[in-house]
């Protein structure tokens, strides 16, 4: 994991798609912005059969919003894969791709270490 801009980010792989999210233990579900599910539905990794539904969403502020809730096939970090996790796509094109409890609470027991950089799953 990676300190960028006071937020921790780590290397995960969506569908096959490497990408970094933010590691959020407050956020619900993964978080992708519509621009990475463009990018994933051009690419055919995302389809409208991965569809679930809609979700309120509210963020830091207290604000509540409007989310599309789409099924993603598989979630790699390092060499834990798990598969069919819920994620929000958020309307703005640069919204912060979030790794939230959707897929942390998956992977079981998680470890931190801040000197190292270095989260391990049990």
């Amino acid at each position: 994991m990676t300190r960028q801009d006071g937020v921790y980010q780590i290397p995960v792989s969506i569908n096959g798609v490497p990408m970094y999210l933010i590691f959020d233990t407050g956020a619900s579900y993964i978080s992708i912005s519509a621009a990475e599910a463009g990018n994933l539905h051009r690419l055919g990794l995302l389809t409208d059969s991965d569809v679930a539904g809609t979700a309120k969403l509210m963020d830091a502020n207290g604000d509540v919003s409007s989310g599309v809730v789409v099924i993603l096939r598989e979630v790699q970090i390092g060499n834990r894969v798990i598969h069919h996790v819920e994620a929000t796509v958020q309307t703005g094109l640069n919204a912060p791709l979030l790794m939230g409890q959707s897929a942390l609470e998956r992977f079981g027991r998680i470890s931190i270490d801040y000197n190292k950089g270095e989260i391990s799953f049990d």
